[in-house]
């Protein structure tokens, strides 16, 4: 089934990474699994994990749609990892020979940290430690995607295999608090930013700030993932539309809440969330309201006891090409609630930075960067995945850090 081809096909030009999908796949088809997760980690080093909760924008490109339907390219690639775990094979991540002798910081442990410092290991580099403000590893995959799509030990297992090629993980280790910027600057050579977005953001209604029972998703997600937020009861109201909104809406269903509503201002139609996943949650006994939106916040003696909405209607797209939702006068209602969700979208926290950085930032407060090598406009420096894209799907910030890696080696090996 492989058949070299000069020309890189339309699934891979897709691929934020540039898989070699067409190999790979063809591997699998001859089976030849083991080529084909080697051909996979020459690219990705979490296999089983993006193939676990990647969109796959390449089978939406997949010309195979025009003759029946798209190849299952991400869950082939689930399919091959999970055959190497069935099997009980550990595999080695080969570093070369020829080391480099300059150290490289990556600030968090993310899908861009961890792939950037998997790319520079391979290359040759044996300083790389990753400073991570969490107790766990993996960024937004452990704390943003529930256990029921991404399984921790998944996850752990593919971090640890990066580990295990020299990369030192320091956990618990906030920059700014723990460690200054500055001290970073002062004892590395090359420093990558991946920090990714973990603040959510407010809905800017009355109320929001006043009782307690409302809790952005970013947070509800995290404390749910480590354990520090263990069961609901009562009424959940998720607001939004995103895969943020549905994870946290079928999280909360599992932790036990009576009842779990999405509240979104638009209609099923112009849902930003994958439809497999809107689908699963309606399955599950999660209740959509579509054309509402929140007017304020209610609460009695400090807590939260439910919001007014407003109807709306859709009237001309705007600039993100769905309809504008347009409140409709004198529609208001009250739903009742004892937790509110709010998961419209999230920010980076750049708070580690120094007060009087010198950073060139965007309008959205995420990282100007040279699009070729990940460079920012401070020597040494590099950034990449959502701090630089804003909130973006796993494998574009996996795709940012492999970028800061070639960047990086190529301004160490310039000096």
């Amino acid at each position: 089934y492989n058949i070299y081809k000069e020309d890189m096909p339309v699934c891979q030009r897709t691929c934020p990474v540039n898989l070699d999908i067409r190999g790979y796949v063809g591997l699998i088809a001859d089976g030849k699994y083991a080529e084909s997760l080697a051909r996979i980690r020459e690219r990705l080093p979490f296999p089983a994990s993006i193939g676990r909760v990647c969109p796959h924008p390449c089978e939406t490109a997949c010309n195979r749609q025009y003759l029946d339907q798209p190849i299952s390219i991400c869950f082939l690639k689930r399919f091959v990892a999970d055959v190497e775990i069935a099997a009980g094979i550990e595999p080695t991540y080969e570093t070369p020979d020829k080391k480099y002798p300059e150290k490289i910081a990556i600030v968090g442990a993310g899908p861009s940290g961890l792939t950037c410092a998997y790319d520079l290991a391979r290359m040759g580099y044996e300083h790389i430690k990753v400073f991570e403000a969490l107790p766990v590893p993996g960024g937004y995959l452990w704390v943003g995607i529930p256990e029921y799509r991404l399984p921790k030990k998944i996850l752990q297992r593919e971090v640890d295999l990066i580990a295990k090629m020299g990369v030192e993980i320091q956990y618990n280790t906030r920059i700014g608090k723990d460690i200054s910027f500055e001290e970073l600057r002062e004892q590395y050579d090359a420093i990558f930013i991946g920090a990714g977005c973990h603040k959510g953001l407010k809905l800017r209604v009355p109320g929001e700030d006043e009782y307690e029972g409302i809790v952005d998703c970013v947070t509800f997600l995290r404390e749910q993932a480590l354990g520090i937020r263990k069961e609901g009861k009562g009424k959940l109201i998720v607001i939004g539309g995103g895969n943020a909104a549905i994870d946290s809406a079928r999280v909360g269903w599992r932790m036990g809440f009576d009842e779990v509503y999405i509240l979104y201002r638009r209609t099923r139609k112009e849902m930003p969330a994958n439809p497999w996943e809107v689908d699963a949650a309606e399955h599950e006994g999660v209740k959509l309201q579509y054309l509402a939106a929140p007017v304020e916040i209610l609460g009695e003696n400090g807590k939260v006891t439910g919001m007014k909405c407003i109807k709306m209607e859709l009237g001309e797209p705007d600039a993100s090409g769905r309809r504008r939702p347009i409140p409709i006068e004198g529609s208001e209602y009250i739903i009742e609630a004892e937790t509110i969700v709010p998961a419209i979208s999230q920010g980076t926290d750049l708070s580690f930075l120094p007060q009087e950085h010198e950073f060139k930032l965007t309008r959205w407060n995420t990282f100007e960067i040279d699009e070729q090598t990940g460079a920012t406009n401070i020597p040494g420096v590099f950034a990449g995945g959502d701090v630089v894209s804003g909130p973006d799907i796993a494998i574009r910030a996996i795709a940012g850090g492999k970028r800061a890696a070639v960047g990086i080696h190529q301004y160490l090996r310039s000096k």
